[in-house]
């Protein structure tokens, strides 16, 4: 009688254990709003029409504790400029950074699944392609 209480006790816990491991990643997964999933990740950016010429950047976009932050930086993502300011309405990302001593706005729309296009200081036209990355 004492085995098959052991027994019963040990499934119990697994199953437990199974079932808090399942809540914790389904809460993970939904604590983003499909816009910030959409948004969320690396991103290649064109901008054309820069005084020094079309630039092509790397835009990364994340959400740590809550709160979405990134970095725009040169082509490989070497010397990140960190966003001053993160907003998702709709299906628009609103960023600001600090750029030669201004307060630079951009503004991307979701154009299809991995493009978005926008404009950066309201003068520069921007477009992008969401980089894949292979799950590990």
């Amino acid at each position: 009688m004492k085995a098959t209480r052991k027994i019963m006790l040990t499934a119990l816990f697994l199953i437990a254990v199974i079932a808090a491991s399942a809540t914790t990643s389904q809460n993970a997964d939904t604590t983003l709003t499909p816009s910030e999933k959409y948004f969320i990740g690396k991103w290649k950016l064109n901008v054309y029409g820069l005084p020094q010429g079309d630039a092509k950047m790397l835009m990364v976009i994340e959400k740590v504790d809550g709160k979405l932050q990134g970095t725009l930086g040169g082509e490989k993502g070497e010397n990140p400029n960190k966003f001053t300011k993160v907003e998702i309405k709709g299906n628009t990302l609103n960023v600001r950074f600090m750029g030669g001593g201004w307060d630079v706005p951009m503004y991307l729309d979701k154009k299809d699944e991995k493009k978005i296009t926008g404009s950066m200081n309201d003068m520069f036209d921007v477009d992008g392609t969401k980089i894949v990355e292979d799950a590990k």
